[in-house]
């Protein structure tokens, strides 16, 4: 080859090179999201407005210039053209349903499930004996947050649970309502409001909520503009919300930002509460009185954990006190908690022990138990729980849910654990994915303090803290250490413990309500006694075992630090959020009473 011709080739790369480099550089950038269609969040792909979250998303993109492609299809479909890297982000996703994506730090929307009746209905949700005799319609294959158990549990009895497969799902389950084949219609608020308005139904009663969940967009972790992308979302939701842009946007649809909403207006705790308790309850009594009985005692964990060695010792204290006239079978291991207060509550089995927070859904009363920074120090909690007030209490739960709580296991303070730093403020919370059970209490505690918690069940803890999808959780100090007995010792994962006071774990001793009730007086306060017995056995070993393992985590390298100004700041902030949650946990009276004993 001649030097001229050399030279030629030479010149055309370079004028190759910068035209792609202009071209490159010139190219529109874009971004492609998935959503499924549900009105008012998603609206039909032809539609003028395609919906409050879409309507969101463009508009914070837009302003950094990027051009957002929106793709329909069916959320599993979606969550599949993520995988592949067909698209690079959902929008509308809970978190919980796809820990592994990245996401904002800030939400862009909100739904908040309703128990709808008739317009000349009055009533109200107040555990799960007000269930007993009314159809719920629901739509098939869709998650309604923590009474998911309870619907999975009747979905083949008709009676119980009628589920709308196709679509028009809310048109059809509206019009079931009306001409009564269904008593209550589950659906968001959102979605049946923005119904509502173009059809001419006739006007619903909230009987009931569940917690909301946040609606988030999810960025693949395969895309390298993942985390620059949800921080655009974070910072755009933000001017949004403060420029009062985001107001104009939600109202388009009808709708007002998630962060204002408030929740039912009809308080089912006030006026003669307990009477209409009563007068639901429909217990009937007669008959001979039960003085003779084999129980059956029914736990989730393994044996020889906390609740069996609880369980054990009620054991051995009843068959003693009764002098084997009533009998107890332990059953552990075998199915989930809310199973165990619904078998109980439907007298499948007599008595069991879950965490106060997987009850509480289904006897309010009970729900006082998970405020945050309700029990500041031991001492107070263990002063309730031998004030009469809990006997008041035990009849109210009872009543609410054929559940009576005869004592309370109490296994410590949950702690803060992570992997990355040591967390002396809710300030050092950011950055932090931190798991905590699906108690809505426990959630609103965390986002208080500034950060989006993650709800997984106990199983999905040690996954996903040794993949790193979360950096830390929230336990006592026995159930941080369980990974000790997994194939990495938890020490390996996580490295810093702070000693924060927010939620004392219990977990009540229950006992079905009506068979309580068929029991002779005598056998009745048998079964209270070996109760008590049983607790002040469990919280002394509780605290035994929780210091030796507190001086051998330390042995393991373990950091344990204390909040910094933990009234002015943990608690303070955790204190906002009461208010929100007395119509969900015995109303605002039986607060009033709770803290004048513990004062």
């Amino acid at each position: 080859m001649t030097i001229d011709a050399i030279k030629k080739l030479f010149l055309t790369c370079l004028l190759t090179a910068a035209f792609c480099m202009h071209f490159v550089v010139k190219a529109e950038p874009k971004i492609k999201l998935g959503v499924t269609e549900r009105c008012p969040y998603v609206c039909a792909e032809n539609s003028a407005n395609q919906g409050v979250l879409v309507d969101i998303i463009k508009r914070i993109f837009e302003k950094k210039g990027v051009t957002v492609e929106i793709q329909f299809f069916p959320l599993n479909r979606a969550m599949r053209m993520l995988e592949n890297n067909v698209i690079d982000g959902v929008v509308g996703i809970l978190q919980r349903n796809a820990l592994q994506l990245v996401y904002p730090a800030k939400s862009i929307g909100q739904v908040q499930y309703v128990m709808y009746t008739s317009g000349n209905s009055d009533w109200l949700y107040t555990g799960l004996n007000s269930l007993k005799g009314k159809i719920l319609g629901v739509e098939a294959g869709k998650s309604y947050g923590i009474f998911d158990s309870y619907i999975q549990r009747h979905t083949k009895d008709n009676r119980v649970i009628y589920q709308n497969y196709g679509n028009n799902s809310t048109a059809n389950l509206l019009k079931l309502l009306e001409n009564q084949y269904i008593d209550i219609l589950f659906e968001d608020k959102n979605v049946l409001n923005f119904h509502l308005k173009r059809k001419k139904n006739k006007k619903l009663i909230e009987g009931g909520v569940i917690p909301p969940d946040h609606l988030y967009v999810g960025f693949s972790p395969n895309n390298q503009q993942a985390n620059t992308y949800a921080e655009i979302v974070t910072m755009g939701i933000t001017e949004m919300r403060q420029s009062g842009e985001l107001a104009k946007v939600m109202a388009n649809y009808g709708l007002t930002d998630w962060e204002n909403q408030v929740a039912i207006e009809r308080d089912p705790f006030a006026g003669n509460y307990v009477e209409r308790l009563e007068t639901n309850f429909n217990f009937k009594s007669g008959g001979k009185k039960i003085e003779s009985a084999t129980l059956i005692f029914e736990g989730s964990t393994a044996k020889y954990g906390g609740y069996w060695q609880y369980a054990a010792k009620f054991k051995e204290s009843l068959e003693r006190l009764s002098v084997g006239q009533l009998k107890v079978n332990l059953k552990f291991g075998v199915t989930t908690e809310h199973d165990i207060v619904m078998n109980i509550a439907e007298g499948k089995s007599h008595m069991g022990m879950v965490a106060t927070n997987n009850l509480s859904p289904f006897a309010p009363s009970l729900g006082f138990l998970s405020l945050p920074y309700m029990f500041p120090n031991e001492e107070s909690i263990k002063k309730l729980f031998h004030d009469p007030l809990m006997e008041k209490i035990a009849d109210r739960t009872g009543l609410e849910s054929n559940v009576r709580p005869l004592s309370f296991f109490i296994g410590g303070y949950r702690l803060l654990a992570n992997s990355a730093k040591p967390v002396r403020t809710t300030a050092d919370l950011q950055g932090l994915r931190i798991r905590v059970p699906r108690n809505q209490l426990m959630v609103e505690a965390f986002r208080s303090w500034g950060i989006e918690p993650v709800p997984l069940p106990w199983t999905g803890i040690w996954p996903a803290l040794e993949s790193g999808v979360i950096q830390g959780q929230e336990n006592p100090i026995n159930i941080i250490f369980d990974g000790v007995n997994k194939t990495e010792e938890v020490w390996d994962v996580l490295k810093y413990i702070t000693n924060i006071h927010y939620f004392m774990f219990t977990a009540p001793h229950m006992m079905s309500e009506s068979f309580y009730r068929q029991l002779t007086p005598h056998s009745q306060m048998l079964v209270q006694q070996a109760a008590r017995e049983a607790e002040v056995y469990s919280w002394s070993l509780v605290k035994k075992e929780d210091d030796k393992m507190t001086q051998f985590a330390k042995t393991k390298g373990m950091i344990f630090v204390d909040p910094l100004n933990e009234v002015g700041d943990w608690q303070a902030k955790a204190h906002s959020i009461w208010p929100e949650f007395y119509f969900r946990v015995g109303g605002k009276e039986l607060i009033d009473e709770v803290l004048d004993v513990i004062k």
